[in-house]
């Protein structure tokens, strides 16, 4: 018998995990699907990702969110208890060239909601004392650190009570009255009254999200063992590196638009050395004798470079003007929602977004919901375009 509360939610990334964990703590029954085997999804075998702040000086909202985001994604981790060796909140430091960081951190001080106590100003002899890096100055986020994808997803999809399965391609997805259908390519057939699309290969897949658009990067990351680096914190630029995950050194990384191949390149590896040497002067001292690893994936990103976080329209009226507007003129797809185009900030942005998602479902908005759903639309485009603002329109 078709439960009420159930949901079938696509993809078993950052964003699918969020989803099942949050609904599953609602009661509801969740259902997790994903074309990759159970330890093959693609950002479980990236090694560890940085979670850390970035401060846009220009969009106050995008901060918000930000903000928002860093501090639940620790909560989380701790709500969940992963393991010291799984994540670790070591903070960040990011490096600005010393005339563009100290006007830039004053900025922030002064047009931003961070503070002396989010950001702490690291001057230029403690850069070159520490990090032995030149006209440099520092800003120190302490809610910055690492997490390894596969340890966090898995533990958040572990409970017994969420339905996975792994190996399993879709072949259909249909409305049948009040429920969804879908069947994979080995004749499974599930059903459930929502589903969750947190894929972003989905948005060329289906009708439902054919307005929208998104591009594909392909990003490499490498990494090399190293016992001699006692340096916990994360340092950024333009790369990043993390050197305490384990004896590894994780560095990275880079972006090509529309690549499509899975295949490690060198010349991206030259390329993450070349950043990681601005980090850490004479940390590679050989190249010939440092032998690297590396994993390569595919990042799906919006129009704007946000993530697309709830309900999609079945119908875009054109004659929709600002006058004439109102929230009932709008006509969504029913119980069919989307989760995804992260980019690269999947496992910060991902964990609060995918709550708000849940409360929209389960009818239990708060005001940050509120906030962060009309902020992350996957419908912003058109409601801009028609000259639609400072609605509330979820």
């Amino acid at each position: 018998m078709l439960q009420k509360n159930s949901a079938i939610i696509v993809g078993a990334g950052i964003s699918g995990s969020c989803t099942a964990y949050h609904l599953n703590n609602k009661g509801w029954d969740v259902t997790l699907i994903d074309s990759q085997g159970k330890n093959d999804v693609p950002i479980y075998t990236n090694p560890a990702v940085g979670v850390y702040p970035k401060i846009m000086l220009n969009d106050p909202k995008f901060n918000k969110l930000m903000n928002l985001s860093i501090n639940y994604v620790w909560q989380l981790i701790k709500k969940i208890n992963l393991s010291k060796n799984e994540s670790s909140q070591v903070g960040a430091v990011h490096l600005f060239e010393k005339n563009d960081g100290l006007d830039r951190y004053k900025k922030i001080l002064k047009d931003t909601l961070y503070t002396y106590n989010d950001i702490k100003l690291l001057d230029e002899a403690l850069i070159k004392n520490k990090y032995g890096i030149n006209n440099h100055v520092g800003f120190l986020f302490n809610a910055g650190g690492w997490i390894k994808p596969k340890a966090f997803c898995r533990k958040l999809i572990a409970d017994k009570k969420i339905n996975t399965f792994f190996d399993s391609t879709l072949k259909s997805v249909k409305k049948n009255k009040s429920c969804w259908e879908i069947t994979t390519e080995t004749g499974q057939k599930i059903t459930a009254s929502n589903i969750i699309f947190c894929n972003a290969s989905d948005i060329r897949n289906y009708s439902f999200f054919h307005e929208l658009s998104h591009e594909s990067f392909r990003g490499q990351v490498d990494w090399f063992e190293d016992k001699s680096v006692t340096q916990q914190e994360i340092l950024s630029n333009d790369g990043y590196m993390i050197p305490s995950v384990g004896e590894k050194i994780i560095f990275g990384s880079t972006y090509q638009k529309n690549g499509t191949s899975f295949d490690p390149s060198h010349l991206d590896s030259v390329s993450n050395k070349r950043k990681l040497n601005k980090l850490a002067p004479g940390l590679i001292k050989n190249d010939k004798d440092t032998s690297t690893k590396s994993w390569v994936g595919q990042r799906a990103a919006s129009f704007d470079k946000k993530p697309y976080v709830g309900r999609v329209l079945k119908e875009r009226d054109v004659r929709i003007t600002p006058n004439k507007f109102s929230l009932e003129e709008l006509y969504w797809h029913d119980n069919i929602y989307l989760n995804a185009c992260y980019g690269s900030r999947g496992f910060s942005f991902a964990p609060i977004a995918s709550l708000s998602l849940v409360n929209l479902i389960t009818n239990k908005l708060t005001t940050d919901d509120k906030f962060i759903l009309n902020y992350l639309n996957p419908e912003r485009k058109f409601f801009k375009k028609s000259g639609i603002k400072k609605k509330e329109i979820y």
